[in-house]
């Protein structure tokens, strides 16, 4: 069995436990406007902008 490293969550760097997943903790811990907010924030941070910006 490969070694899996543990998963820590992006929003507030908890690390899971082995038999809980991503999806599990956000739905389970965050708001959604808390995960929109990090994806909104990290797609922002990602997209290439043009010089004019």
């Amino acid at each position: 069995m490969p070694y899996e490293p543990p998963v820590e969550c992006p929003l507030c760097q908890e690390t899971l436990e082995l038999d809980q997943t991503l999806e599990m903790h956000l739905v389970g811990s965050h708001t959604q406007r808390e995960v929109a907010r990090y994806l909104a924030s990290h797609h922002e941070r990602v997209q290439p902008r043009s010089v004019s910006d």
